[in-house]
Protein backbone atom coordinates (compact mmCIF):
# COMPACT_ATOMS: atom_id res chain seq x y z
CA UNK A 1 0.00 0.00 0.00
CA UNK A 2 1.34 3.41 -0.96
CA UNK A 3 1.06 5.97 1.86
CA UNK A 4 0.63 9.63 0.84
CA UNK A 5 3.38 11.86 2.22
CA UNK A 6 2.70 15.50 2.93
CA UNK A 7 5.33 18.04 1.92
CA UNK A 8 5.18 21.81 1.85
CA UNK A 9 4.78 22.02 -1.94
CA UNK A 10 2.34 19.07 -2.24
CA UNK A 11 -1.18 19.73 -1.01
CA UNK A 12 -3.89 17.04 -1.15
CA UNK A 13 -7.61 17.51 -1.42
CA UNK A 14 -9.53 16.49 1.70
CA UNK A 15 -11.96 13.66 0.97
CA UNK A 16 -14.55 13.37 3.69
CA UNK A 17 -15.58 16.91 4.59
CA UNK A 18 -18.94 16.57 2.78
CA UNK A 19 -19.66 13.03 4.01
CA UNK A 20 -19.83 12.58 7.75
CA UNK A 21 -22.86 10.41 8.67
CA UNK A 22 -24.30 11.02 12.11
CA UNK A 23 -26.92 8.86 13.84
CA UNK A 24 -29.66 11.01 15.39
CA UNK A 25 -31.95 8.38 16.92
CA UNK A 26 -32.87 4.73 16.43
CA UNK A 27 -35.83 2.78 17.70
CA UNK A 28 -38.21 -0.14 17.34
CA UNK A 29 -41.66 1.01 16.24
CA UNK A 30 -44.81 -1.12 16.63
CA UNK A 31 -47.98 -0.12 14.81
CA UNK A 32 -51.23 -0.30 16.78
CA UNK A 33 -54.70 -1.26 15.49
CA UNK A 34 -56.47 1.55 13.61
CA UNK A 35 -53.29 3.66 13.59
CA UNK A 36 -53.22 6.20 10.77
CA UNK A 37 -49.91 7.76 9.72
CA UNK A 38 -50.41 11.09 7.92
CA UNK A 39 -48.57 12.09 4.77
CA UNK A 40 -45.45 13.82 6.08
CA UNK A 41 -41.81 14.76 5.51
CA UNK A 42 -38.80 14.32 7.80
CA UNK A 43 -35.71 16.50 8.16
CA UNK A 44 -33.59 13.42 8.86
CA UNK A 45 -32.78 10.66 6.41
CA UNK A 46 -34.13 7.26 7.43
CA UNK A 47 -33.41 3.58 6.88
CA UNK A 48 -36.33 1.40 7.98
CA UNK A 49 -36.37 -2.41 8.20
CA UNK A 50 -39.72 -4.21 8.40
CA UNK A 51 -39.22 -6.80 11.14
CA UNK A 52 -42.75 -8.22 11.24
CA UNK A 53 -46.10 -7.71 9.59
CA UNK A 54 -47.22 -6.33 6.26
CA UNK A 55 -48.36 -3.05 4.80
CA UNK A 56 -47.27 -0.42 2.33
CA UNK A 57 -45.51 2.92 2.03
CA UNK A 58 -46.28 5.80 -0.27
CA UNK A 59 -42.99 7.42 -1.34
CA UNK A 60 -43.56 10.47 -3.46
CA UNK A 61 -45.94 9.25 -6.16
CA UNK A 62 -45.08 5.53 -5.87
CA UNK A 63 -46.67 2.99 -3.51
CA UNK A 64 -44.64 -0.05 -2.39
CA UNK A 65 -45.93 -3.23 -0.75
CA UNK A 66 -43.95 -4.21 2.35
CA UNK A 67 -43.29 -7.47 4.18
CA UNK A 68 -40.71 -8.80 6.66
CA UNK A 69 -37.29 -8.12 5.19
CA UNK A 70 -38.31 -4.96 3.30
CA UNK A 71 -35.59 -2.33 3.67
CA UNK A 72 -36.73 1.24 2.97
CA UNK A 73 -34.64 4.38 2.45
CA UNK A 74 -36.42 7.73 2.90
CA UNK A 75 -34.40 10.76 1.91
CA UNK A 76 -34.83 13.91 3.99
CA UNK A 77 -37.71 15.95 2.56
CA UNK A 78 -39.33 13.00 0.73
CA UNK A 79 -43.14 12.95 1.26
CA UNK A 80 -44.14 9.56 2.64
CA UNK A 81 -46.98 7.75 4.36
CA UNK A 82 -47.04 4.35 6.12
CA UNK A 83 -50.06 2.04 6.02
CA UNK A 84 -50.04 -1.10 8.15
CA UNK A 85 -52.15 -4.18 7.48
CA UNK A 86 -54.72 -4.29 10.29
CA UNK A 87 -54.60 -8.08 10.57
CA UNK A 88 -50.80 -8.35 10.42
CA UNK A 89 -49.51 -5.19 12.09
CA UNK A 90 -46.05 -4.00 11.09
CA UNK A 91 -43.06 -3.69 13.39
CA UNK A 92 -40.20 -1.50 12.18
CA UNK A 93 -36.55 -1.04 13.07
CA UNK A 94 -35.68 2.58 12.38
CA UNK A 95 -32.51 4.63 12.04
CA UNK A 96 -32.73 8.40 11.51
CA UNK A 97 -29.53 10.19 10.57
CA UNK A 98 -27.78 13.01 8.72
CA UNK A 99 -25.27 12.46 5.92
CA UNK A 100 -23.36 15.45 7.29
CA UNK A 101 -23.79 17.75 10.27
CA UNK A 102 -26.71 20.16 10.08
CA UNK A 103 -27.35 23.00 12.55
CA UNK A 104 -30.91 22.86 13.93
CA UNK A 105 -30.88 24.91 17.15
CA UNK A 106 -34.57 24.37 17.93
CA UNK A 107 -34.64 20.58 17.39
CA UNK A 108 -34.54 18.69 20.68
CA UNK A 109 -37.00 15.79 20.35
CA UNK A 110 -37.89 13.22 17.71
CA UNK A 111 -41.18 14.97 16.91
CA UNK A 112 -39.24 18.10 15.88
CA UNK A 113 -37.94 16.31 12.79
CA UNK A 114 -41.36 15.55 11.30
CA UNK A 115 -43.61 17.99 9.46
CA UNK A 116 -47.04 17.70 7.89
CA UNK A 117 -47.49 18.62 4.25
CA UNK A 118 -49.25 21.85 5.24
CA UNK A 119 -46.00 23.37 6.55
CA UNK A 120 -43.07 24.61 4.41
CA UNK A 121 -39.93 22.49 4.27
CA UNK A 122 -36.68 24.34 5.02
CA UNK A 123 -33.98 22.75 2.82
CA UNK A 124 -31.16 24.21 4.93
CA UNK A 125 -32.25 21.94 7.82
CA UNK A 126 -31.70 18.74 5.81
CA UNK A 127 -28.61 16.96 4.49
CA UNK A 128 -28.54 15.15 1.16
CA UNK A 129 -26.44 12.19 0.06
CA UNK A 130 -23.55 13.43 -2.11
CA UNK A 131 -22.73 11.60 -5.30
CA UNK A 132 -24.86 8.44 -4.99
CA UNK A 133 -28.34 7.23 -5.86
CA UNK A 134 -29.92 4.60 -3.62
CA UNK A 135 -32.75 2.15 -4.13
CA UNK A 136 -35.70 3.33 -2.09
CA UNK A 137 -37.14 -0.13 -1.36
CA UNK A 138 -35.24 -3.41 -1.36
CA UNK A 139 -35.80 -6.89 -0.01
CA UNK A 140 -32.95 -8.25 2.11
CA UNK A 141 -32.34 -11.98 2.19
CA UNK A 142 -31.26 -12.53 5.77
CA UNK A 143 -33.51 -10.81 8.30
CA UNK A 144 -31.77 -12.08 11.46
CA UNK A 145 -28.42 -10.64 10.40
CA UNK A 146 -29.87 -7.21 9.62
CA UNK A 147 -31.82 -7.13 12.88
CA UNK A 148 -28.55 -7.74 14.70
CA UNK A 149 -27.07 -4.70 12.95
CA UNK A 150 -29.95 -2.53 14.18
CA UNK A 151 -29.63 -3.98 17.69
CA UNK A 152 -26.02 -2.82 17.86
CA UNK A 153 -26.87 0.88 17.49
CA UNK A 154 -30.31 1.08 19.12
CA UNK A 155 -30.03 2.41 22.66
CA UNK A 156 -31.88 0.65 25.49
CA UNK A 157 -34.67 2.70 27.16
CA UNK A 158 -32.47 3.46 30.17
CA UNK A 159 -30.07 5.47 27.98
CA UNK A 160 -32.61 7.45 25.96
CA UNK A 161 -32.10 11.12 26.66
CA UNK A 162 -28.65 10.57 28.17
CA UNK A 163 -26.17 12.82 26.37
CA UNK A 164 -22.92 11.01 27.08
CA UNK A 165 -20.15 11.62 24.51
CA UNK A 166 -18.75 8.12 25.09
CA UNK A 167 -22.16 6.46 24.64
CA UNK A 168 -22.84 8.54 21.53
CA UNK A 169 -19.51 7.53 20.04
CA UNK A 170 -20.21 3.85 20.68
CA UNK A 171 -23.64 3.84 19.03
CA UNK A 172 -22.61 6.06 16.14
CA UNK A 173 -19.63 3.79 15.44
CA UNK A 174 -21.96 0.79 15.26
CA UNK A 175 -24.28 2.76 12.97
CA UNK A 176 -21.47 3.72 10.60
CA UNK A 177 -20.41 0.06 10.36
CA UNK A 178 -24.02 -0.78 9.48
CA UNK A 179 -24.22 2.10 7.00
CA UNK A 180 -21.13 0.88 5.17
CA UNK A 181 -22.73 -2.55 4.75
CA UNK A 182 -26.05 -0.99 3.72
CA UNK A 183 -24.45 1.13 0.99
CA UNK A 184 -22.74 -1.91 -0.54
CA UNK A 185 -26.18 -3.27 -1.45
CA UNK A 186 -28.27 -0.12 -1.78
CA UNK A 187 -26.28 1.21 -4.77
CA UNK A 188 -26.29 -2.10 -6.63
CA UNK A 189 -28.81 -3.73 -8.95
CA UNK A 190 -32.01 -5.35 -7.67
CA UNK A 191 -30.65 -8.86 -8.20
CA UNK A 192 -27.86 -8.43 -5.71
CA UNK A 193 -28.18 -11.63 -3.72
CA UNK A 194 -26.73 -14.99 -4.81
CA UNK A 195 -29.37 -17.58 -3.76
CA UNK A 196 -26.64 -20.03 -2.72
CA UNK A 197 -25.36 -17.61 -0.08
CA UNK A 198 -28.93 -17.04 1.09
CA UNK A 199 -29.30 -20.79 1.55
CA UNK A 200 -26.02 -21.04 3.44
CA UNK A 201 -26.97 -18.17 5.74
CA UNK A 202 -30.20 -19.97 6.49
CA UNK A 203 -28.29 -23.12 7.39
CA UNK A 204 -26.06 -21.19 9.77
CA UNK A 205 -29.12 -19.80 11.55
CA UNK A 206 -30.95 -23.12 11.72
CA UNK A 207 -28.07 -25.25 13.01
CA UNK A 208 -25.83 -25.03 16.08
CA UNK A 209 -22.94 -22.65 15.42
CA UNK A 210 -20.41 -25.38 16.26
CA UNK A 211 -21.85 -27.50 13.43
CA UNK A 212 -21.92 -24.53 11.05
CA UNK A 213 -18.28 -23.81 11.81
CA UNK A 214 -17.19 -27.34 10.87
CA UNK A 215 -19.65 -28.02 8.03
CA UNK A 216 -19.86 -24.67 6.22
CA UNK A 217 -17.31 -25.46 3.52
CA UNK A 218 -18.91 -28.84 2.88
CA UNK A 219 -22.29 -27.16 2.52
CA UNK A 220 -20.77 -24.65 0.09
CA UNK A 221 -19.21 -27.47 -1.95
CA UNK A 222 -22.59 -29.22 -2.16
CA UNK A 223 -23.93 -26.02 -3.76
CA UNK A 224 -21.12 -25.96 -6.31
CA UNK A 225 -19.01 -23.28 -4.66
CA UNK A 226 -15.25 -23.66 -4.41
CA UNK A 227 -13.51 -22.13 -1.41
CA UNK A 228 -12.26 -18.94 -3.08
CA UNK A 229 -15.53 -18.25 -4.92
CA UNK A 230 -17.49 -18.97 -1.73
CA UNK A 231 -15.36 -16.49 0.23
CA UNK A 232 -15.79 -13.84 -2.48
CA UNK A 233 -19.59 -14.15 -2.62
CA UNK A 234 -19.99 -14.44 1.15
CA UNK A 235 -17.92 -11.30 1.81
CA UNK A 236 -19.83 -9.42 -0.89
CA UNK A 237 -23.17 -10.40 0.65
CA UNK A 238 -22.43 -9.96 4.37
CA UNK A 239 -19.37 -7.71 4.52
CA UNK A 240 -17.63 -10.39 6.61
CA UNK A 241 -15.60 -13.56 6.05
CA UNK A 242 -17.40 -16.81 6.97
CA UNK A 243 -15.33 -17.09 10.16
CA UNK A 244 -16.04 -13.46 11.15
CA UNK A 245 -19.74 -13.94 10.46
CA UNK A 246 -20.04 -17.04 12.65
CA UNK A 247 -18.08 -15.40 15.46
CA UNK A 248 -20.33 -12.36 15.29
CA UNK A 249 -23.44 -14.54 15.37
CA UNK A 250 -22.00 -16.28 18.44
CA UNK A 251 -21.55 -12.93 20.19
CA UNK A 252 -25.09 -11.83 19.31
CA UNK A 253 -26.54 -15.05 20.68
CA UNK A 254 -24.51 -14.64 23.86
CA UNK A 255 -25.78 -11.04 24.13
CA UNK A 256 -29.38 -12.32 23.98
CA UNK A 257 -28.58 -14.78 26.78
CA UNK A 258 -27.18 -11.95 28.93
CA UNK A 259 -30.52 -10.12 28.67
CA UNK A 260 -32.93 -13.07 28.80
CA UNK A 261 -31.39 -15.43 31.40
CA UNK A 262 -29.82 -15.41 34.84
CA UNK A 263 -26.78 -17.39 33.72
CA UNK A 264 -23.48 -15.93 34.87
CA UNK A 265 -21.07 -14.44 32.33
CA UNK A 266 -18.77 -17.41 32.91
CA UNK A 267 -21.61 -19.88 32.24
CA UNK A 268 -22.57 -18.09 29.04
CA UNK A 269 -18.94 -18.02 27.89
CA UNK A 270 -18.73 -21.77 28.47
CA UNK A 271 -22.07 -22.40 26.73
CA UNK A 272 -20.85 -20.65 23.58
CA UNK A 273 -17.52 -22.51 23.53
CA UNK A 274 -15.20 -19.70 24.57
CA UNK A 275 -12.03 -21.12 26.09
CA UNK A 276 -11.92 -18.53 28.88
CA UNK A 277 -13.84 -15.61 30.31
CA UNK A 278 -11.01 -13.33 29.16
CA UNK A 279 -11.32 -14.47 25.54
CA UNK A 280 -15.12 -14.16 25.68
CA UNK A 281 -14.95 -10.62 27.08
CA UNK A 282 -12.42 -9.58 24.44
CA UNK A 283 -14.50 -11.00 21.59
CA UNK A 284 -17.70 -9.49 23.01
CA UNK A 285 -16.18 -6.04 23.43
CA UNK A 286 -14.84 -6.08 19.87
CA UNK A 287 -18.36 -6.57 18.46
CA UNK A 288 -20.59 -4.77 20.98
CA UNK A 289 -18.24 -2.02 22.18
CA UNK A 290 -18.74 -2.85 25.87
CA UNK A 291 -17.95 -5.76 28.20
CA UNK A 292 -20.55 -8.53 28.79
CA UNK A 293 -21.20 -7.21 32.31
CA UNK A 294 -21.71 -3.64 31.09
CA UNK A 295 -24.04 -4.87 28.33
CA UNK A 296 -26.17 -6.82 30.82
CA UNK A 297 -26.43 -3.82 33.16
CA UNK A 298 -27.59 -1.55 30.32
CA UNK A 299 -30.16 -3.91 28.80
CA UNK A 300 -31.84 -5.44 31.84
Amino acid sequence: MRIPVYRLKVDYLTRYSDFNPLLLFAQKYEFTPQEQCPLRVCYANAIILVEQGRGSILLGDAEHALQPGSLVYIAAGMPHQWVSDQEDLMIHRCAYFDWAYVERPDFHYQRDYFRGMNRPFVKEWASSLPGMQLHEVMRISHLAMWLSYFNAFTQPPSLLGVRSPVESLQYNAAFQTFLHQYLTIAVRSEAWCDPRITQLLGRIDNNPLEEAETELYRWAKELGLGKSRFHELFKKETGLTPYEYIQRRRVYQAADELCATNLTVTEIARKYSYSSIHYFSKAFHKVMGVSPTQYRMKHQ
